[in-house]
Formats: C-alpha cells, structure tokens, sequence
C-alpha cells in the first residue's frame, strides 16, 4: 500500500494523526489570512505562538485561537490531564491551510452606481482556516 504525502491526506486522517482545528467563515479575507498563515507554517508552536501574539493584524488574532484550539485538541487526544504551555515546545505546526468561505453580496447602489463607474456590490469576504499540529519526532515529510 502506498502512503500518501502528509499534505494529501484527508480530513479524516488529518484528524487522527494529530492536534486537528478549523475555523470555517472567519470573516477575514483569505489574502489577509494567506499572510498570517506563511508567517507560522512549519515553526514551532511556541515560536509561531509568540509571533502571533505581537502581530498587529486581526488575522494574528484569530490564528492564534485557532492555534491554541488545535493543541488542545492534541492534548485531550493523546495527554489528557496536562498542561497547555508544558506542551508548547515539543508541538511543531504540520499544515496551515486557508481556503475561501462563502462571500456576502452587499448591493450598495447609492454609494456610486455601476452606470458611473461603481461596483454596486460590496463583497464580504471570509475564510476557513485549518491547523494541524504534530509532535516534533512525528512530523511527516512530504508537505
């Protein structure tokens, strides 16, 4: 049986192999996400943790509840009863992935009216944000 690369895996495996979180409709677009997650894919959890917390983006924001979300879940998986920050070092971040959510339509035609050159709709855009952590020996190749 071939394995498949870690990336390629489905949601399902994702979840059994380790600390597995997801956000679905943050209201953030996806640019400003896609930033934020390149910022911490492939650190530490305690390094990626840090940066976050001193990044003056909403983005850093809700990555980093996400973050905390995921290596609880590692936690109650495989170390129930321990502490978070005591798990912190020996965690790496495994996927970071930011897909587009479902965009609300916002017709604005008093603003400027698309026969003058305007849009007349607002789109508000969102985001789903996955993480995966993994220990560090752990950690599989192929991402």
């Amino acid at each position: 049986m071939r394995t498949k690369p870690f990336g390629q895996l489905t949601k399902k495996e994702w979840k059994a192999a380790g600390g597995y979180s997801s956000l679905r409709r943050a209201r953030i677009s996806p640019k400003k996400m896609k930033l934020i997650a390149d910022l911490i894919k492939g650190l530490n959890v305690q390094e990626a943790d840090y940066i976050l917390q001193f990044t003056p983006k909403k983005g850093a924001r809700i990555m980093r509840k996400v973050l905390r979300a995921a290596v609880a879940s590692y936690r109650d998986k495989f170390v129930p009863g321990s502490d978070l920050d005591a798990l912190y070092p020996h965690l790496r971040i495994a996927i970071v992935k930011v897909d587009r959510g479902p965009m609300w339509k916002i017709p604005k035609p008093a603003v400027k009216p698309a026969r003058f050159g305007g849009n007349g709709i607002f789109r508000r855009r969102t985001s789903h944000i996955t993480v995966v952590v993994l220990p560090e020996n752990k950690r599989k190749e192929g991402n």
